[in-house]
């Protein structure tokens, strides 16, 4: 993005009157790594569908992501799904158990979900430890969805 297109913008967060000047480049770019973004709803999704599993650059950039994007106050709750792709080696697994658990608990989100056809969704829902949310694992999207619009 030409930074002659970057303009502050005002963002409400669930716990302070109305920030002023976060940059719109403060975000990582979704299309720069192997996982995207999108929200339907109140519910912010991140697709680590092209993600290896190995905590790298495209983890460190969703994860980042996850915190800025998910404290806004248009998102309630959070889904990730994973591609068959994804392996998570035991270090992934205690990375993403410290490092996405006090993100959730950051974001103040009330819902935060794990997609995926295998155990992946399950391995990393075991590993969450979010004060004040719901956490659980789906092998179906919409399941999920339902769920965390409920």
């Amino acid at each position: 993005m030409d930074s002659a297109y970057l303009a502050p913008i005002g963002i409400k967060n669930k716990y302070t009157e109305p920030v002023l000047l976060v940059m719109v480049s403060s975000l990582p770019d979704p299309e720069e790594y192997e996982w995207d973004f999108e929200t339907r709803g109140t519910v912010g999704i991140w697709y680590m569908r092209g993600w290896k599993g190995f905590a790298d650059e495209d983890l460190e950039a969703a994860s980042n992501h996850y915190r800025e994007r998910g404290k806004q106050d248009d998102i309630e709750a959070t889904l990730a799904v994973f591609g068959e792709e994804t392996n998570l080696p035991k270090e992934t697994q205690e990375y993403m158990g410290e490092e996405w658990s006090k993100n959730g608990e950051y974001t103040g989100v009330d819902k935060a979900g794990f997609v995926s056809d295998g155990i992946v969704a399950m391995a990393v829902a075991s590993q969450m430890d979010i004060p004040g949310a719901e956490v659980d694992s789906f092998d179906d999207l919409d399941a999920a969805l339902d769920w965390a619009q409920s």
